[in-house]
């Protein structure tokens, strides 16, 4: 996931069960303050972000929008004349916890020879964000050396930041860039990863 863009994906795109309302509580974060004339039909404007066309791709969006301002997620307010759809404070954790869920290490094209180490010593107050943290990070492939060390050999700093925040256990991470290793870690970590 390193800093690719977020791109809003178009209603008519696949998408597996519960992903379109991930994208559209996406977009609405993304978009900040949506402002929609009722005096339109349906929310134009936030039918054109998602490039939804017609009747059964609106009522999609217009079904998604009202479960969440059931659950808390948006308020949609009258200001100006206008209706304005805002994402909550609920909402915006709700978009972090998706791009949790979804976050992977992008491998680039040519390696720069640099090993990412990940060192972390986390008191047992932040079990929970402990736990966390093993799981995303062996879900993300990143190579266990021992119980609380891992090496990967791409960048992944903004994705270590980004789980060290989320569970507000960021100073016990340490995140160390090394050019060497011992010949057999270096070797086996390389296979590994397909880089001979």
């Amino acid at each position: 996931m390193s800093k690719s863009k977020d791109k809003i994906r178009s209603i008519r795109d696949d998408y597996s069960k519960g992903e379109l309302p991930k994208e559209i509580l996406k977009g609405l974060a993304l978009g900040g303050l949506i402002v929609a004339s009722f005096a339109l039909p349906n929310l134009p404007q936030i039918f054109s972000l998602f490039g939804a066309k017609n009747y059964r791709e609106r009522y999609k969006i217009n079904r998604t929008l009202q479960r969440f301002k059931n659950r808390k997620l948006i308020n949609i307010y009258e200001k100006n004349g206008e209706d304005i759809v805002e994402i909550t404070e609920k909402g915006k954790k709700n978009v972090l916890k998706y791009k949790f869920d979804n976050m992977r290490i992008n491998r680039p094209k040519k390696w720069d020879g640099c090993w990412r180490v990940i060192i972390f010593d986390i008191p047992e107050r932040y079990k929970k964000g402990r736990d966390a943290l093993n799981k995303k990070l062996k879900e993300m492939e990143l190579y266990p050396l021992q119980k609380s060390v891992f090496i990967c050999p791409f960048k992944c700093r903004d994705e270590i930041n980004f789980i060290g925040e989320i569970f507000n256990i960021r100073k016990y991470i340490h995140y160390l860039v090394v050019k060497e290793l011992d010949e057999e870690s270096e070797f086996d970590l390389k296979q590994h990863y397909n880089l001979i």
